[in-house]
C-alpha cells in the first residue's frame, strides 16, 4: 500500500511541477488602441495612428480595420506588422501618398484601403486575426485638424478624452495639446527672470523693467505651446527683409479693430532676440490703420527669420516665421522674398495658424497702404496649377455609383441612375450632364430640384421620369459630363441576354462595377453578386472512324463569377467527369456528345453531333467512284489546274498578329507551354508569344525550349490570337534550345502588347478566390488564374505572401490574366531576417508554451488515470 501511495504522490508532484514552470502569457491584443484620427485630410491622404500601450509586442498580421460596414485589410508598407511596446504606427488609406506628404516619417506605416473617413464622425473598429473586435467607437467631428486621444488608457470617446489638434496633427508621435510642455529642452543660457535694468538708447521710449540679456539665444515659436493673447488685435501685415540698394528693411502692422491702440511699451523682436520698441498710436480699421517700422533693430535674415509682436504685458500678439527659419513648423512658414519684393498677406489682416496660407511674395510692395498682390511668374504658374488641380479634384468628387436598368414594374417609373459625392466638400450638380448610348443628354438644372447640392458621401438619384433617359436592358453606356463639357466617367454594361429584373449595376469597394441583386437607391452599395450561368466551349471532331480514339476538350469553358465548375460528359451509355475526355465508338452512325457543366448554382447543357463511319466501306466506295469517273478524268484534271491556293505568309511571330484573321501563316518560335498544361488542344510559343490550337490534339513529342516551325491559320478565341494547326504534320521540331526566360514586368504593363508572352511579376497575394489569385505591386493589381490541368496546389500560399509568379499573359474577353504552368512557376519570397529579429515575440512564445503545457497535462492525466485503475483491481 505504501508503494502505491508513494507512486501516486510522485505522479502528482510531477504534474504540479510542470505547472510551476513560468507561463508566458501572450500580449493582450487590447493593448493596441487608436490614438489619433486624420479624417480631415483629403480622402487619399487619410490616416489613423495606433499605439501599443502594453509591455509586449503585438503582431497585426491578418488584422482588419472596420469602417463603413466593411473589413479592410492591413499590410506592411514601411517596417513590419509587429508593434513594439510604446510604439506609434500609422494606418494609411494610401501608404505611398502618406509617405509622399510626410517624407521624414521613419516609423511603421501600414497600408489599408477605404473609401473616405467622414469628417463629422463615423463608427470605426479594429479587429484582430481571430475576428474579435478590439476597439469599436464613433469618433467626434474633426473637419480641420486631427482628432487626438488625451488618455491612452481610458476608454472614453467623448470630448472629455478626445480633442482636436491646435494646428495640424502629431502623426507617429506623442499627441500634442496646448497644455503640453515644450518637447525641446530650454536653451543652455536662458534669459534670467529678472535681468538688471539697462539704460535705454537715446531717442527711444524707455524699455520695460526686465529687458533680455545682450546676446539672447535664437527664438523658436512653438504655436501649440504659445499662449495667444488678444488674437487678431494687431497683425504683422507686410515686410521687406531683402531691400533694394539704398532702401531699408521695414515691417508693416495692421489694426483690425474699430478703435485706436496705443503702442507705447510694445515691441518687435527678431530671431536673434534684438528688440525694437514702439511708440505712438495706430489708428482704427476706419482710419490710419497701418503703421510702418523702418530699419528694425537687429537684421532680418534674407533666407529666413522670425518676427514677433509683443504688447506691453510681454504677451505675444502676432508672430510670423518665414523662409527656412526653424519654427518647429517649417512647412507652415511664409515665403522669403528677394530684392526688391515684399512678403505680404494675401488679404490685409487675414490670418490663420498657417503663414504659408496667409502670406505670398508680391512684386508690388505697398508700405503703409493696402496690399497689392502682383505674383511672380513662377508663383503665378504655381497658382494656376493649383487651381487646375483643385478643379480636377472637384470633378473627381462625383461618380456614377449605381445604375438600375430593369426594375420590377414600370421602367418609366422605376429606372434610375445614382450619383455619389466621394469627396470631402459639398458640390453643386447644377450644370452637370448624363448621357446614354443613344447620345441623348440630360442637364441637371437647379430649378427642377429642391436642391442640387450633394454633400460628402451622399447620393443624388436621377429617375427616368425626370431625365427621360431610357436604359437598355441588355447593353448601354452611361456618361457623366461636367459643366465644362468634359467627360468625367464612362460606365458600360453588356449582357448577352436582358439583365434580370430588380438587379442593379453598382460600384464595389475596389471601384469595380458588379451586377448585384440588392439595389440600394440613395444608400451605400451592397454587392450581392448576380450569378451567371457557365459558358460552355466544346472542341470535338465532327467525324471519326469506328474504333478511332477521339478527344473532346472543354477546358476553354468558363464562369463569369469564376465559380468552381464540374463537368459531366454523356456519350452513348458512358459517363465521364473530367474536363478533357477520350472515347471510341464501336459502330457507325451519328451520335450525340452531351456535356453538363455546373457552377454549384446553375446547370447548363450542350450537345454536339459526331458522324462515325466504317473505314472498310469508305475504301470500297472510293474504288467504285474511281471506275465511274474514269471517262471524265482528263476533263477534271484540266479543270483542277485553274484552282489557285491561298497565299501563305512566312513571317516572324511579332508580325503574325498584324495579319488578318483566317490568313495562312508559316512562322517559327520556341515552346514555352507544352500541350495539356492549360488544355489538351492548346500550347504556347515564347518571345512575341502566341497560342497554338489543334483540335485533334495529336501533338508531336515536344519539350519546353524546342525551336519549332509551324504552318497554320490565324484565328482568335475570346479575344486572344491563336494559330490553328490541322494535325501533327503542321508542326516541325528544328532544334532543342534552353528553356525561354520570362520577361520581368510590372503589373501595370499587362495588356494587349504582352498577350501570349511568358512573363514574371512580383507582388503580394491580397486575395484568393476559387482558382484565382489577386496579386498587387506598387503599380496595380493582377489576376492570376490557376488552370485545372496545371495541377497547381493553391493551398501552398496564403494571403499576405510575397510571390514571384511566372506565366503566360492570356486574354479572356475583356480580362487579361497570368496563367502559371506548374507549382514551380509560383515562388514564395522569404524575407531575410536579421539576427536581432529572429527572437520569437513574447506573445508567440507564450502561445507555444501554453499549448505544450496543455498537451503535457492531458498526457499526465491519462497516465495517472491508468495507474489509479490498476490500484483499484482486486487481488487474485
Amino acid at each position: 500500500m505504501k508503494t502505491k501511495i508513494k507512486t501516486l504522490a510522485i505522479l502528482t508532484l510531477f504534474m504540479l511541477g510542470f505547472f510551476n514552470f513560468p507561463i508566458y502569457v501572450s500580449a493582450a491584443d487590447t493593448d493596441i488602441v487608436i490614438s489619433e484620427i486624420g479624417a480631415y485630410e483629403t480622402s487619399d491622404h487619410e490616416w489613423l495612428e495606433i499605439f501599443n500601450k502594453g509591455a509586449e509586442q503585438v503582431d497585426l498580421t491578418n488584422w482588419k480595420f472596420y469602417e463603413d460596414q466593411t473589413n479592410h485589410r492591413l499590410s506592411a508598407w514601411q517596417n513590419d506588422l509587429i508593434i513594439d511596446p510604446g510604439e506609434y504606427a500609422v494606418m494609411a488609406n494610401k501608404a505611398d501618398l502618406f509617405k509622399q506628404k510626410y517624407p521624414d516619417f521613419t516609423g511603421t506605416i501600414i497600408d489599408s484601403s477605404w473609401s473616405s473617413l467622414r469628417e463629422d464622425g463615423e463608427e470605426i473598429a479594429l479587429k484582430n486575426a481571430s475576428g474579435e473586435t478590439i476597439e469599436d467607437f464613433t469618433y467626434l467631428p474633426c473637419p480641420d485638424t486631427s482628432l487626438q486621444r488625451v488618455d491612452l488608457n481610458l476608454n472614453d470617446y467623448t470630448t472629455a478624452n478626445w480633442q482636436v489638434h491646435a494646428s495640424g496633427n502629431s502623426a507617429g508621435r506623442a499627441n500634442e495639446f496646448p497644455s503640453t510642455p515644450p518637447t525641446e529642452p530650454p536653451p543652455d543660457n536662458p534669459p534670467p527672470d529678472n535681468p538688471p535694468p539697462d539704460k535705454p538708447p537715446p531717442d527711444e521710449p524707455p524699455p520695460p523693467d526686465n529687458p533680455p540679456p545682450d546676446n539672447p539665444p535664437p527664438l523658436k515659436l512653438q504655436k501649440s505651446n504659445t499662449k495667444i493673447i488678444s488674437s487678431g488685435t494687431l497683425v504683422i501685415n507686410e515686410f521687406v527683409s531683402d531691400p533694394a540698394d539704398g532702401e531699408v528693411e521695414w515691417i508693416e502692422l495692421f489694426n483690425k479693430n474699430v478703435f485706436d491702440i496705443d503702442l507705447t511699451g510694445w515691441k518687435i523682436i527678431d530671431g536673434s532676440g534684438a528688440e525694437t520698441f514702439l511708440s505712438g498710436t495706430i489708428g482704427s480699421n476706419f482710419d490710419n490703420k497701418f503703421l510702418v517700422i523702418n530699419s528694425p533693430k537687429g537684421k532680418l535674415n534674407n533666407s529666413g527669420d522670425i518676427i514677433i509682436l509683443k504688447n506691453k504685458e510681454n504677451n505675444i500678439i502676432d508672430a510670423v516665421s518665414y523662409g527656412n527659419w526653424d519654427s518647429g513648423f517649417v512647412e507652415q512658414n511664409a515665403p522669403a522674398a528677394k530684392d526688391p519684393n515684399s512678403t505680404a498677406r494675401i488679404f490685409d489682416g487675414a490670418e490663420s495658424f498657417n503663414n504659408a496660407n496667409d502670406f505670398i511674395i508680391t512684386q508690388t510692395p505697398t508700405k503703409d497702404e493696402p496690399n497689392v498682390i502682383t505674383l511672380l511668374e513662377e508663383e503665378k504658374k504655381k497658382k494656376e496649377a493649383e487651381q487646375e488641380e483643385k478643379t480636377t479634384k472637384i470633378k473627381e468628387q462625383i461618380i456614377i455609383n449605381e445604375i438600375y436598368p430593369n426594375p420590377s414594374g414600370s421602367d418609366l417609373e422605376n429606372e434610375w441612375i445614382e450619383l455619389k459625392n466621394i469627396g470631402t466638400e459639398p458640390l453643386d450638380l447644377n450644370g452637370w450632364q448624363i448621357q446614354d448610348n443613344s447620345k441623348k443628354k440630360y442637364k441637371i438644372i437647379a430649378k427642377n430640384f429642391q436642391s442640387t447640392i450633394i454633400a460628402p458621401n451622399e447620393f443624388f438619384t436621377l429617375t427616368r421620369k425626370t431625365s427621360g433617359l431610357a436604359l437598355n436592358n441588355d447593353k448601354d453606356t452611361v456618361k457623366l459630363i461636367s459643366p465644362d463639357d468634359k467627360t468625367i466617367q464612362t460606365v458600360k454594361y453588356n449582357e448577352d441576354e436582358a439583365v434580370p429584373e430588380n438587379v442593379s449595376y453598382a460600384i464595389d469597394e475596389n471601384n469595380d462595377f458588379n451586377w448585384t441583386t440588392t439595389p440600394t437607391q440613395n444608400q451605400e452599395n451592397i454587392i450581392t453578386k448576380l450569378n451567371h450561368e457557365p459558358v460552355i466551349d466544346i472542341t470535338c471532331p465532327k467525324e471519326a472512324l469506328i474504333n478511332e480514339t477521339i478527344t473532346c476538350d472543354a477546358s476553354d469553358s468558363y464562369d463569369l463569377e469564376d465559380d468552381q465548375l464540374t463537368f459531366t460528359w454523356q456519350i452513348e451509355e458512358q459517363t465521364y467527369d473530367s474536363v478533357i475526355i477520350e472515347h471510341q465508338f464501336k459502330t457507325k452512325g451519328t451520335f450525340a456528345i452531351n456535356l453538363i457543366i455546373n457552377d454549384g448554382q446553375i446547370e447548363v447543357k450542350d450537345t454536339q453531333k459526331i458522324k462515325i463511319t466504317d473505314p472498310n466501306e469508305k475504301t470500297a466506295s472510293k474504288k467504285t467512284a474511281t471506275v465511274k469517273s474514269a471517262s471524265t478524268k482528263t476533263k477534271k484534271s484540266s479543270s483542277a489546274k485553274t484552282i489557285k491556293s491561298k497565299a501563305v505568309f512566312t513571317t516572324n511571330l511579332k508580325e503574325v498578329r498584324k495579319l488578318a484573321k483566317d490568313t495562312k501563316v508559316s512562322t517559327t518560335g520556341v515552346v514555352s507551354v507544352l500541350p495539356n498544361t492549360f488544355g489538351k488542344t492548346i500550347m504556347y510559343l515564347a518571345g512575341s508569344g502566341i497560342q497554338l490550337y489543334m483540335s485533334k490534339a495529336n501533338w508531336p513529342d515536344l519539350k519546353i525550349g524546342d525551336l519549332v516551325q509551324i504552318n497554320g491559320t490565324l484565328g482568335e478565341a475570346y479575344g486572344e490570337a491563336r494559330i490553328k494547326l490541322a494535325n501533327q504534320s503542321a508542326i516541325k521540331i528544328l532544334e532543342t534550345q534552353s528553356p525561354p526566360e520570362p520577361k520581368e514586368i510590372k503589373i501595370s504593363e499587362i495588356g494587349e502588347g504582352l498577350e501570349g508572352y511568358l512573363v514574371k511579376i512580383s507582388g503580394q497575394l491580397i486575395e484568393k478566390n476559387g482558382q484565382k489569385f489577386f496579386v498587387k505591386d506598387d503599380t496595380g493589381e493582377a489576376t492570376v488564374y490557376l488552370k485545372q490541368n496545371a495541377k497547381i496546389n493553391k493551398n501552398n500560399f496564403s494571403e499576405g505572401d510575397q510571390l514571384k509568379i511566372t506565366g503566360i499573359v492570356s486574354q479572356n474577353n475583356e480580362l487579361y490574366q497570368i496563367l502559371p504552368r506548374s507549382d514551380e512557376d509560383i515562388q514564395k519570397e522569404i524575407p531575410i531576417v536579421s539576427a536581432e529579429q529572429t527572437n520569437i515575440p513574447a506573445n508567440k512564445t507564450g502561445q507555444s508554451i501554453l499549448k505544450y503545457l496543455i498537451a503535457t497535462a492531458v498526457f499526465l492525466a491519462l497516465g495517472l488515470a491508468i495507474v489509479l485503475q490498476k490500484f483499484r483491481k482486486p487481488k487474485a
